[in-house]
């Protein structure tokens, strides 16, 4: 691997719309963090205060479950995955050196980034190492996807961004965005494509049938997600379609089919949660207007009961000029 971590090179492997997106992003929490201190006079940062140590107590748990429960990749310990490991963060550009754990991964193939008291972490399963015995430098693809997220600074400015980050369309955006820009510093940790393309199929065929997978055949399958429903899946989603993923790494020039014009409408009105993609977003839609009917029909029905009452009263008048009393 050649070293990239010139910044006019890093900048190369961004997707063409993070940046933007993330501009949004910063503008739009930034108005609100503003309008939340000012309109509650100071109060809010008690809240935000409080929120600050409920997180640290819940992160803690994750790292120490880590720490716990994983083994910590070192010279000593896996020394050809910390001799990629190592090389993927100069590749990168990623310094100091984020810790590295190896966790049984029970079956799920998948990596993670992590942090913690500005410190972070990056986690490979063992059923993503083990599947890629036959493939190893595609182990390099998971290990850069987790790099970009730290390289990024995605997991330092997630809070910050946070209410914006809910908006319809926009959110979801932003998070396919970065998952796309992942993609390829995992590629620019691969010696070509095909490592890079086979260690994110495995995510689709499996840990065994990956390696009989017929990548021409599965990038076929892009083909259907033009579709209403596949659209309109996607664009409420915070990763984009695995084939389309796959497709981008495979062709640098590939381009995306049309989206349904009527899944950009109806995704219009769907939030985004974090809830894993579009149905948590939809389900948390309906239960929030299901909460606000329940508070707002009683409410309404109050009102409607107050002004009858009034239009039936006989009208009073009194005088402050009436000497008869």
């Amino acid at each position: 691997m050649q070293a990239i971590n010139r910044l006019a090179n890093i900048g190369e492997l961004v997707y063409k719309n993070e940046k933007i997106l993330f501009t949004l992003h910063f503008a739009l929490a930034t108005i609100f963090w503003l309008l939340l201190i000012v309109g509650t006079m100071g109060v809010a940062l008690l809240y935000m205060f409080a929120l600050f140590i409920s997180y640290l107590f819940a992160q803690s748990a994750l790292i120490a479950w880590i720490k716990g429960n994983g083994v910590k990749i070192s010279a000593d310990q896996f020394p050809d995955l910390h001799d990629r490991y190592t090389r993927c963060c100069e590749t990168l550009g990623v310094t100091p050196y984020p810790d590295a754990y190896l966790i049984n991964g029970g079956g799920i193939l998948n990596a993670f980034a992590t942090r913690f008291l500005g410190r972070h972490f990056v986690v490979l399963y063992s059923n993503v190492v083990d599947a890629m015995e036959g493939s190893p430098e595609a182990i390099n693809f998971y290990i850069g996807h987790e790099l970009g997220h730290i390289q990024r600074k995605h997991l330092e400015w997630g809070p910050y961004i946070w209410p914006a980050s809910i908006l319809p369309l926009l959110g979801a955006a932003y998070s396919r965005a970065r998952e796309y820009t992942c993609d390829q510093f995992g590629l620019a940790c691969c010696n070509g494509s095909q490592p890079a393309v086979q260690g994110l199929v495995a995510l689709a065929a499996g840990e065994k049938r990956w390696a009989t997978l017929s990548v021409p055949a599965y990038l076929e399958q892009t083909k259907d997600s033009s579709g209403f429903w596949m659209s309109f899946h996607e664009l409420v989603a915070d990763y984009p379609w695995l084939v389309k993923r796959a497709a981008r790494l495979d062709n640098p020039a590939y381009s995306s089919p049309m989206r349904n014009p009527l899944a950009w409408l109806l995704a219009l009105f769907i939030p985004r949660f974090g809830f894993g993609g579009g149905m948590g977003g939809l389900l948390a839609m309906v239960a929030i207007i299901g909460v606000l009917a329940a508070i707002a029909m009683p409410a309404y029905q109050d009102y409607i009961k107050r002004a009858h009452q009034t239009q039936t009263q006989p009208a009073q008048m009194s005088s402050p000029l009436d000497f008869n009393n």
